[in-house]
């Protein structure tokens, strides 16, 4: 399902709640990226997925700043998820400027699904091709729709980025929430995101005397 208008529209609702955050977050990921050469920008990526999930679960709550070290937690699989996405779209680009907006439409839940569902690159690159090259127009119509929002950030110096920023990436987490659930979605004691437990099956009912 592809709700853009509702996505957006929510991920402005959450990001008021804890608008200083998000900025904070916007400034940790593109100062710690910089000073590392990208090394870092998909685990804190992945960090700051957990945060939003994590809101996403208790809206009553406020997001942690703490919380974005989460990401280091899936290091190597964030990382080379991180370099693989780089690839696939600059052969996008390569191709044409539209092949670069299918490309990240069709691997937009990568993060999402390294960070929530503990997955290995690999199978979460497969996983978010899975889900969205059945109506991969419509995807990247959102793809194209979110990516249009955050460039228009760069307005007022790319001031406005540390607002439309956050906004693209909660609109992508709801995204997530809706077309794949969350798998931290119970609670446990290793914390949320863990992997779900397998589910059991029920016993047969009991048959009649």
């Amino acid at each position: 399902m592809i709700r853009t208008g509702e996505w957006i529209s929510e991920g402005w609702e959450i990001f008021k709640q804890d608008w200083l955050m998000h900025v904070v977050v916007m400034l940790i990921l593109g100062a710690a990226s910089s000073a590392t050469g990208g090394i870092l920008y998909g685990p804190l990526l992945c960090g700051y997925y957990y945060m939003i999930f994590k809101k996403l679960q208790d809206p009553t709550s406020s997001i942690e700043l703490g919380d974005i070290g989460k990401g280091f937690e899936v290091f190597v699989n964030a990382l080379v998820a991180w370099l693989l996405v780089g690839i696939f779209t600059s052969v996008g680009v390569i191709a044409c400027f539209v092949g670069a907006i299918v490309v990240g439409a069709l691997l937009v839940f990568v993060f999402p699904l390294v960070m929530d569902r503990r997955m290995d690159f690999w199978p979460a690159i497969q996983a978010s091709f899975d889900k969205t090259k059945e109506n991969w127009l419509g995807w990247s119509v959102f793809m194209l729709l979110i990516g249009l929002l955050y460039m228009a950030g760069s307005i007022a110096c790319g001031v406005g980025v540390l607002v439309t920023g956050p906004i693209f990436f909660i609109a992508t987490a709801l995204a997530y929430r809706d077309n794949f659930g969350l798998a931290g979605a119970e609670a446990s004691e290793s914390g949320f995101g863990a992997p779900s437990p397998p589910p059991t099956t029920p016993p047969p009912p009991p048959t009649g005397q």
